[in-house]
């Protein structure tokens, strides 16, 4: 149908007009919930480098200054390497969170 014979006929416009509102109002819920989990992963991945960090630096200052003996330093290593895994694993379930909502909106399109 042609927005010139919907012109012809208000109440056929009256009746489009709110479901053409809703599916914009969908559009704009999804992208939003889109922007919402991409701000979720920034952070989570943010918060994740700054731990890791925060570890290697008192790992290298303990080392370095005689306060952890060999396999003090060979935990805190694992222990390191462990949180990395978890941080890496949070990325791989937020991407694929994305991708759900990505395909949502999509199917909304």
């Amino acid at each position: 149908m042609r927005l010139s014979e919907l012109k012809e006929n208000d109440e056929q416009l009256d009746e489009i007009l709110p479901a053409i509102g809703a599916a914009v109002g969908g559009l704009a819920r999804g992208a939003a919930a889109v922007g919402r989990g991409a701000a979720a992963v920034g952070g989570k991945i943010a918060q994740g480098v700054r731990s890791v960090g925060q570890q290697v630096g008192q790992a290298v200052s303990g080392l370095s200054g005689g306060g952890m003996d060999p396999a003090q330093a060979a935990q805190a290593s694992k222990d390191q390497q462990e949180q990395k895994k978890q941080v890496q694993d949070a990325i791989k379930q937020k991407q694929a969170e994305l991708a759900d909502l990505q395909k949502q909106l999509a199917q909304l399109g």
